[in-house]
């Protein structure tokens, strides 16, 4: 290869290695992944009389009723403690929202109105006040902890997420919603900030609005029901996050049989089958297939009721649920109805 080849080559590889490390060709995986895109990629509307479906060859639920999510405007994910949850998914937005009788069972297209928190405007999505507090900040206050993440194993407990000296919230209590730090208002919001001065001062009530919710029987198109992309899609983009979302569907089985409901979640859940609250995922943490196990359960010969409320704050959003027989292989001798 002569010299002037070498040179050419070498300066068209020195082009490509800057284009690939400038600002302006790097992906953000975080706004691929929130595109507002079409919401029949993910689901199916059905009818309410239509015909039973099974699970899938993993066994994973993919039929399910959703309401229209119901808004819940946390700036982190740090406040899903325990007592958190159950405060918040267990709180009766409207009448029958828990109900365990099956025949009493919204069907799709029933609604509902809601009185909740409005969203909150500034940041990204309405959270937080930017980079360096551009807006009024949300969330902890300097030197509490960010939340963690980390994985953990079926059936086992997550950590609380409790924020470290300053002067926390207390345990399951949400941060102070907008409130003016002193000092610089920190990175992505949060109160006081990492270059704020002190403590954020006392909030005012969050204001509140009234929506009117449907119900949507679908069937998901992947083994994980894809929350965030039910969002945006049934509220026309403009719902993502900050979000409360409950769910329901019915298992069908030919006699009694003992199970355990596995389930994951994104970011903390409740379930419930046939009323009784069988399983809780807490603090944030990414869905991961099988990530808590239920107790043992008895299905009853006929219809059985599973129940699901998932909330998130920032990110993304999902959920998935399978059965397993005693003896650790998955159940998949039923069928699935939204009635």
């Amino acid at each position: 290869m002569n010299k002037n080849l070498k040179s050419i080559l070498a300066v068209g590889m020195a082009v490509v290695l800057v284009g690939c490390g400038s600002n302006g060709s790097k992906i953000d995986p975080q706004r691929i992944a929130n595109r507002n895109v079409e919401y029949d990629q993910y689901f199916t509307e059905i009818k309410a009389d239509a015909a039973p479906a099974k699970p899938d060859e993993k066994g994973f639920i993919r039929r399910w009723t959703i309401i229209e999510p119901i808004n819940k405007p946390n700036s982190g994910n740090t406040v899903f403690t325990d007592s958190y949850i159950l405060k918040e998914l267990t709180k009766e937005y409207f009448k029958g929202q828990f109900t365990a009788d099956i025949k009493s069972l919204p069907k799709t297209g029933d609604q509902v109105i809601v009185e909740s928190e409005a969203p909150r405007a500034g940041g990204r999505g309405g959270f937080g006040g930017g980079m360096m507090g551009g807006g009024a900040p949300q969330g902890a206050g300097a030197g509490q902890a960010r939340p963690q993440g980390q994985g953990a194993q079926a059936g086992a407990q997550r950590p609380q997420g409790a924020p470290q000296g300053g002067a926390p919230a207390g345990a399951g209590q949400a941060r102070p919603q907008g409130a003016a730090p002193q000092g610089m208002g920190g990175f992505g919001g949060f109160g006081g900030g990492m270059m704020g001065g002190g403590a954020p001062a006392a909030a005012a009530a969050p204001a509140t609005v009234k929506d009117t919710l449907t119900w949507h029987s679908v069937d998901s198109k992947l083994f994980n029901i894809k929350l965030i992309r039910f969002a945006l899609g049934s509220s026309n983009g403009q719902k993502r996050y900050g979000l409360i979302f409950n769910a329901f569907t019915v298992i069908n089985v030919e006699q009694d049989v003992v199970v355990r409901l596995a389930a994951g979640s994104n970011a903390s859940s409740i379930w419930w089958v046939n009323g009784e609250k069988v399983l809780t995922l807490q603090a944030d943490r990414r869905m991961v297939a099988d990530d808590g196990m239920s107790k043992r359960i008895t299905l009853k010969k006929g219809k059985n009721l599973v129940r699901a409320a998932v909330i998130n704050g920032p990110g993304m959003s999902d959920m998935c649920a399978r059965l397993y027989n005693e003896d650790g292989t998955i159940f998949k001798n039923y069928t699935i109805t939204n009635n």
